[in-house]
């Protein structure tokens, strides 16, 4: 538990969208171990929904995670933003039902395709992020 740390930049990004926008979490993981990272960061009381493939019965890339996650937002995948950093489980999963994806490349891989993500190395500065994923403007 010691050993976790959040992305840098995560929290301050989540406190900018906050007031625009839902956030959600879709996870492959246990509920209760990501709401621990939650609350040890000080992240949950931005978070509104959190889906974790443990209580969906199926995992990231499958489309039936997103879909769970878009229906408890109460939003279309046409005006969702999925923020991953796993080229095939976040941006191709998310790509599936149609969100838009932002794909958080912080190991600098080549970029599979970049017509189907906004690729970002980093979640600072926050203003420029908060940006890329709601205006869809670097």
């Amino acid at each position: 538990v010691r050993a976790r740390r959040p992305v840098p930049g995560a929290l301050a990004l989540l406190q900018a969208l906050r007031p625009r926008a839902r956030i959600g979490i879709v996870s492959n993981n246990v509920l209760e171990e990501q709401e621990a990272k939650l609350e040890q960061f000080g992240m949950r009381p931005f978070v509104d929904v959190l889906v974790v493939s443990a209580e969906e019965g199926v995992s990231k890339p499958d489309p039936a995670i997103f879909q769970a996650a878009l229906e408890r937002l109460g939003t279309t995948a046409a005006e969702t933003v999925m923020v991953g950093d796993n080229w095939m489980s976040d941006v191709l999963g998310a790509a599936k039902v149609g969100m838009r994806t932002v794909w958080l490349n912080r190991r600098r891989e080549a970029c599979p395709n970049r017509a189907m993500a906004t690729e970002i190395r980093s979640l600072e500065p926050t203003d420029v992020v908060a940006r890329v994923i709601l205006d869809g403007r670097a």
